[in-house]
């Protein structure tokens, strides 16, 4: 990957006089497996086999890394697979229990009870409804982001 650079420069005025403090911080992160050959040639003088060292341990680092890499991917795609399916049945249950209310406001209208089948039709509509509208805005918040 490379060397990486994080810098960070701020000044401060602490004082009426104009007196004040600079503070100036550089990170960088060597995100390479092997030394820079520089290095690797002062490594060589104090001793010739570690650079064959190094060179093995970066092969491993790099398998290491690879085969970390593929455990976050499983690990990923195992939680949208969780996510979608608890999204299918949380549609489902819902579709069952907008049914029943249809259904028991049926019922009530066989029963001749206008007001409780008014009541629990109309819940199901509205929520239907409310799907339909929080669903557009939901998106849009999404797209906004």
């Amino acid at each position: 990957m490379g060397k990486q650079e994080i810098k960070q420069k701020e000044t401060q005025v602490s004082t009426e006089q104009g007196v004040g403090k600079q503070l100036e911080q550089t990170y960088t992160v060597d995100d390479n497996c092997l030394p820079s050959p520089q290095e690797l040639e002062a490594y060589k003088q104090i001793d010739p086999r570690i650079v064959d060292y190094l060179i093995d341990a970066s092969i491993k680092e790099q398998s290491h890394r690879h085969k970390m890499d593929e455990k976050k991917l499983q690990i990923i795609s195992k939680a949208d697979g969780r996510t979608g399916r608890m999204n299918w049945w949380g549609m489902f249950f819902a579709f069952l229990c907008l049914i029943a209310f249809l259904a028991v406001a049926a019922y009530a209208l066989y029963l001749d009870k206008p007001w409780l089948a008014t009541f629990l039709g109309g819940t199901a509509i509205v929520s239907i409804i409310s799907i339909f509208v929080n669903k557009d805005n939901s998106e849009n918040k999404a797209s906004k982001k």
